[in-house]
């Protein structure tokens, strides 16, 4: 295909897009803006006609689909570790629970309040780089 280097990273930059929106493979700015070709363009840095290309044949391949307006991945599962996605919310979640239950015992434990945090190590301060 013509400019199928450009494509590829394309397909990449939008997988990269849906994976940091995290909204299950909708490409949207918040809950009600969906990215446009005209968008494409200009956070990928690509020309019009390309990105136009690229959308066109990822639709062809069932790479993409257009839902609503909308521009979505589908099986989004399969290009995302979903399990291990939902693995790491719920470590952070126990953390943070944790951190809190210490927080709380120390104020209801003791009459001045000192807040942890999850630093595990104190380092040196240093005050200044420059010579006496």
């Amino acid at each position: 295909m013509p400019e199928g280097d450009t494509l590829i990273v394309i397909w990449f930059k939008l997988l990269v897009l849906a994976g940091k929106q995290n909204y299950s493979g909708v490409l949207a700015l918040g809950d009600k803006v969906f990215y446009t070709e005209d968008m494409f363009t200009t956070v990928f840095r690509r020309k019009s006609t390309t990105v136009k290309l690229a959308l066109t044949t990822f639709k062809q391949f069932g790479m993409i689909a257009f839902v609503d307006g909308a521009v979505t991945i589908p099986n989004w599962e399969k290009h995302q570790n979903s399990d291990g996605l939902e693995k790491i919310r719920q470590q952070t979640r126990e953390r943070v629970a944790r951190h809190r239950q210490k927080q709380k015992a120390l104020v209801s434990g003791q009459e001045q309040l000192h807040l942890e945090c999850n630093v595990t190590e104190t380092l040196p301060v240093t005050t200044g780089n420059a010579t006496d």
